[in-house]
């Protein structure tokens, strides 16, 4: 499944859709995981603790004394494309998607990102992105 989004305003409705669906499909929270296709700096989710009624579980930036990630309270995994490689989760939601061309890396991120998911993959990616993936498949 795919969506589209044209602004920050619509991208936080689309994740919140999304989340919901998934939720609705028998998913469990801490079977979520919220992967952006931006780095952890470049994603409005990181900035973001909450998109109601969900609170968002995120690397707080910081280790423990063992060298192990500390992560913010809440419900769903927020993670970067970058720090979710190597992991997987039933439910993936590859958002932020946008990029200007599609070239290697975009392919790349995006093949990382998609083989997350070992059930279900929901994409929210943005309007022009959207325009560049489908003129490419045809």
């Amino acid at each position: 499944m795919s969506v589209s989004y044209a602004d920050t305003e619509q991208l936080a409705e689309q994740n919140k859709r999304a989340i919901t669906q998934c939720i609705a499909q028998g998913f469990k929270r801490d079977m979520i995981a919220v992967v952006t296709f931006r780095g952890r700096e470049g994603s409005k989710l990181s900035v973001w603790d909450r998109l109601e009624p969900f609170n968002l579980r995120q690397f707080s930036g910081n280790y423990n004394l063992l060298g192990n990630p500390l992560f913010t309270e809440g419900d769903i995994l927020v993670e970067s494309v970058y720090r979710f490689k190597g992991q997987a989760a039933p439910c993936v939601i590859l958002t932020e998607v946008d990029f200007q061309e599609l070239n290697e890396i975009s392919i790349r991120k995006l093949f990382v990102g998609a083989t997350r998911a070992t059930m279900k993959l929901v994409m929210v990616v943005s309007e022009p992105s959207a325009k560049l993936l489908i003129g490419s498949s045809s």
